[in-house]
């Protein structure tokens, strides 16, 4: 054991011996040179002095670099020619300026020694009288030097340069470092540490250590807004699901850049080093809020979409629109710009659509019978109207004892429509393409509907049309929503969309529910009125409002479709849902649709299968084939 000590400390002895190169002193010949070019005179001038023998002497100052005060001032000067040194001293005023004098000759050769640094490289000089020089020197000291590390295959850097790579024992000796300080850097893999050492005869050994745990691979999470983004990472695309993706990397730098039509593309750098990273990005809408306005009461249009009607205020991505101003029987007045967010509310006021006119000659018997156009009087028979907007009208005929005639005309631009409305006398019953039958008149209009409805479910319809007409004249609103009924389907009379619309109409007025959705129904289509998704809306809103499930429905169609008001999901999701809570399946199979698809509610698949599993159950098929789509 003693033996094996001694050999370690011999071994230890030998390292630190060998761990210092070379100590020496350099005088760096090239940089000797003459203070002045003439004599030094003057009484403010030091003056040199003469040797021993009255000859001349040289001064020459030699500035020293990495040695101090105590160290110069025990430099010896050895002459190695024959010459007096007359003068050794450290300055007043530089602690690393040695002062020397000597004899002035030509070829004047000596060195220094140091009792510390041991002996400088030997100088000839060319000296004259009277005359003063400098001259450089520097303590060139090296080291080899031991760098240590937790990791072997590192590469280590000393100032800037390479210098290897740390071996099995995780080490690296670096030989000939000059003393003084030094920036030590280690890297491995995509992770490095650095710091500053000292180099001096007591340090020679350094540690540096890297987090390994940083190059090990670790999850990278994104969460994103707008659902619809692209990640892209490294020129690598990935796609998100519900706003979110889970990727691992490799510990490292990586770039970033998140993009979305509509919204300000972001792009970042971040670093994978020894734990998750998570990056929640909320982009930035490429948008501006722009408000319309359109003149008459005019629907604005935006890219072939409806918005609403005299005005409009939304959110516009970047890019082309074609705002339009539209009304029946106008030229639609059209005005392109393109949005940009630089101006993050904007407003435009659009051009009112251009009248378009046609003429209309309404002729029959009998003479002075009563004409309305669209529901407003215009005259009595026979008639010519001026300034008709083209498009789609509704005329009627009538007068007391006669049937009422009722024809829809299309009046084109610059041409005259011509109508012959020959009006029959009313029959007894009032009711178009009936069978009369004997009603009992001492029946009372309660009764009369419910005898009504005695024959309407035995499918007499002939008879029912009958009581109801009666019933209906006393004022039952019931009646008059089944005589428009009748008349709107044929059931007992003749199929006639005006006078469906006008039994309806006397039922709505009075508040029943299924009269008002009939009502929003004809308007909705233009049957027996001229269309109107507003008047559709109004009707729809009053008996989806009495909780009428179908209204309901219609109206959440209305809102979804953005006919007759502002697209709004929202509002959708919410009448479909009082009328799905209500049994109805095609509201059902509708709020399911919105579920799958994020409109106006959170996307859940889940919710969405629940509603479209309950219209399938009442035999919606597109209820049935959602389901397959979705695996169910």
């Amino acid at each position: 054991m003693k033996r094996l000590l001694a050999i370690l400390i011999l071994l230890f002895a030998t390292l630190t011996a060998t761990a210092q190169i070379e100590n020496s002193i350099v005088l760096d010949r090239s940089t000797f040179r003459a203070v002045q070019s003439d004599e030094l005179t003057g009484v403010n001038i030091d003056p040199i002095g003469l040797d021993h023998s009255r000859q001349a002497c040289a001064r020459i100052k030699i500035k020293f670099d990495r040695m101090n005060k105590a160290q110069i001032d025990a430099l010896e000067v050895k002459m190695r020619s024959n010459t007096d040194l007359t003068k050794q001293k450290v300055a007043d005023y530089y602690d690393n300026v040695l002062i020397l004098e000597m004899t002035a000759k030509p070829n004047t050769r000596f060195y220094l020694y140091s009792p510390e640094f041991g002996e400088s490289n030997e100088v000839t000089l060319n000296l004259e009288g009277n005359r003063e020089y400098e001259m450089l020197a520097s303590l060139n000291q090296t080291y080899s030097i031991v760098v240590n590390s937790n990791v072997a295959g590192a590469d280590v850097y000393l100032d800037g340069v390479f210098k290897g790579k740390t071996n099995s024992y995780n080490s690296l000796t670096i030989k000939d470092v000059m003393i003084g300080g030094h920036r030590l850097k280690l890297t491995y893999g995509n992770v490095s540490a650095e710091q500053t050492i000292e180099v001096n005869d007591s340090s020679i050994s350094f540690r540096l250590s890297v987090n390994t745990a940083a190059n090990e691979p670790q999850f990278v999470v994104f969460t994103v807004e707008p659902q619809s983004a692209v990640v892209i990472i490294d020129n690598q695309h990935y796609t998100l699901s519900d706003g979110a993706m889970s990727i691992v990397l490799d510990g490292g730098s990586y770039s970033y850049t998140v993009t979305a039509a509509g919204y300000h593309p972001q792009s970042e750098t971040f670093t994978v080093a020894g734990s998750k990273v998570v990056k929640d990005i909320r982009l930035k809408a490429d948008a501006a809020t722009v408000t319309l306005t359109a003149p008459d009461n005019a629907e604005i249009w935006v890219n072939g979409v409806m918005k609403g009607r005299s005005s409009w205020s939304g959110t516009l991505n970047s890019g082309t629109y074609i705002f339009e101003a539209r009304k029946a029987g106008h030229k639609s007045a059209t005005l392109s710009k393109h949005i940009t967010s630089s101006e993050s509310v904007q407003s435009y006021t659009l051009p009112a659509p251009t009248p378009i006119f046609g003429w209309l000659v309404v002729l029959g018997t009998p003479i002075n019978a009563d004409v309305t156009l669209d529901g407003k009087a215009v005259g009595q028979l026979p008639l010519k109207l001026d300034n008709i907007l083209v498009g789609e009208h509704t005329v009627v005929v009538s007068k007391s004892g006669y049937e009422t005639y009722t024809q829809s005309v299309t009046i084109a631009e610059g041409k005259t429509a011509t109508i012959n409305a020959t009006l029959k006398k009313q029959i007894t019953s009032q009711l178009k393409g009936v069978t009369p039958i004997e009603i009992d008149s001492s029946l009372t209009a309660e009764q009369l509907e419910a005898k009504a409805d005695e024959y309407y479910d035995k499918k007499d319809y002939n008879s029912a049309v009958q009581y109801y007409h009666k019933a209906a004249q006393a004022g039952k609103a019931f009646s008059q929503m089944r005589i428009g009924f009748c008349y709107d389907k044929g059931f007992g009379v003749t199929q006639d969309y005006y006078e469906a619309a006008k039994w309806y109409r006397k039922a709505a007025e009075q508040g029943d529910s299924q009269a008002q959705h009939n009502l929003g129904y004809c308007y909705r289509n233009g049957y027996g009125v001229t269309q109107d998704y507003y008047e559709a809306v109004k009707w729809y809103r009053k008996a989806a409002e009495q909780g009428n499930a179908s209204a309901q429905c219609s109206l959440g169609v209305r809102y979804e479709n953005g006919e007759g008001v502002t697209q709004d999901y929202t509002a959708a999701v919410k009448w479909y849902r009082k009328a799905a809570e209500q049994g109805d399946a095609y509201a059902q199979y509708n709020l399911g649709e919105c579920y799958e698809y994020g409109r106006g509610v959170t996307k859940s698949i889940t919710e969405a299968v629940k509603w479209y599993r309950k219209a399938a159950e009442q035999g919606i098929e597109i209820a049935k084939t959602s389901l397959r789509r979705l695996g169910y």
